[in-house]
């Protein structure tokens, strides 16, 4: 049977002209971004599988790859999804990247959220992830392009903050217990606190004394190559959560994409992830181990003023200091996805959009990463005022 969808993209011979007329003038990051990533050969079908009925039964709808890159322009560009239908409305550049004429109105901001809970139903119902799928192409792509992602893997996680005025959540729940009442229930159930770090300053008294930094939300846990700045694998979860438990997994999701050669690839993370097991798993996999060190003795410490390694089985003193040097790629990595690309801030509730969030963010810094490397096109702050550029 047929797959009928909306009609988009027609334009008169005069508006074919003027589009690309004008669009000669407009920042090219989406023009190259269509010419190497082929979004509708990659992820049609993909993303097809999600429509009732493959989109055969109902009203005509619009073709989802369509809408899932207005969604996906939304993170490129933080913006909100009802930012990004009238912006895509006055914007030449990205009507073009969308395939909609220039006298076609883009999809609503609710289009979009049908279109997310139509995917998230269909992944509850078929387990079948269709946005880790999609971020895990884009890195997948790369490699089949020959991206050299160096032989050095950054691991850490970020705190992203909930959707939630934790002010007044705190207010609601002194007034529960006031009347004795049950408490409102939760706005986000998922999201819980956490200590991200304990940072030590000076009392009114002039003692120094140990305070904890804590967050109310949720955590996402990145493993970045250090040659070019891609997120390789990801996870999320609660604030809670422990940093090192989240470890080994990120690995081996790397593994079953194709990165990390024994004897060759060194992982390096924070003192969070100085765990004995974390160390013998390493080592078991051949992999180098430049885990920063929690303690070290007086006597090691004022060796030539280094950092020794302790765990040299398959790595030598300068490979463990190199690649301590090399952590700081992952802390430009979560800075960039939370300045630009909306990863400071749930935009959702619970945990399964919170998830999207993360592999959405990462899937557009990703892109972004790889069209300055192909192309030498960055992505400009001169398409709209909110965007900018980091990492290339």
């Amino acid at each position: 049977m047929k797959k009928y969808f909306r009609k988009t993209g027609e334009n008169l011979f005069c508006s074919d002209f003027a589009l690309e007329e004008a669009s000669r003038h407009a920042p090219q990051f989406l023009k190259k971004l269509d010419e190497e990533v082929d979004f509708e050969e990659l992820w049609h079908e993909k993303l097809l599988n999600s429509y009732k009925g493959g989109a055969e039964l109902g009203a005509s709808a619009y073709r989802p790859v369509l809408v899932f890159k207005m969604l996906f322009l939304s993170y490129l560009f933080q913006l909100s999804e009802r930012e990004i239908e009238r912006t895509v409305n006055d914007s030449i550049c990205m009507k073009q990247f969308l395939g909609l004429g220039l006298m076609d109105k883009a999809p609503d901001h609710s289009t979009l959220t049908k279109f997310k809970n139509r995917i998230l139903n269909y992944e509850v119902r078929t387990e079948e992830e269709v946005f880790h799928s999609i971020f895990a192409d884009v890195v997948r792509l790369a490699l089949e392009r020959k991206v050299d992602l160096g032989y050095t893997q950054a691991i850490d996680s970020t705190h992203v903050i909930a959707n939630v005025n934790t002010s007044k959540m705190a207010q609601e729940q002194k007034s529960a217990e006031k009347r004795d009442g049950p408490p409102k229930p939760p706005q986000d159930p998922d999201a819980v606190w956490g200590v991200k770090r304990v940072r030590t300053v000076k009392s009114t008294e002039g003692e120094k004394i140990k305070v904890n930094e804590s967050y109310f939300g949720y955590k996402v846990h990145l493993s970045t190559s250090q040659t070019t700045p891609l997120v390789t694998s990801l996870e999320t979860s609660p604030m809670s959560a422990s940093d090192n438990k989240h470890f080994v997994s990120l690995v081996e999701a790397d593994r079953l994409k194709g990165i990390g050669t024994a004897l060759q690839t060194c992982y390096t993370a924070d003192r969070a992830y100085d765990d004995g097991e974390l160390h013998a798993w390493l080592n078991k996999w051949k992999y180098k181990d430049a885990i920063a060190l929690k303690k070290w003795t007086k006597k090691e410490k004022a060796v030539e003023g280094r950092l020794p390694a302790k765990h040299t089985v398959y790595t030598t003193q300068e490979e463990y200091e190199e690649g301590l040097k090399k952590r700081y790629v992952v802390e430009q990595t979560n800075a960039s996805l939370k300045s630009y690309h909306t990863l400071k801030r749930a935009r959702y509730l619970g945990y399964t959009k919170m998830h999207l969030q993360a592999l959405m963010s990462s899937t557009a810094h990703n892109l972004k990463i790889l069209v300055k490397l192909w192309t030498g096109v960055a992505l400009r702050s001169t398409t709209l005022p909110k965007a900018h550029v980091s990492l290339g």
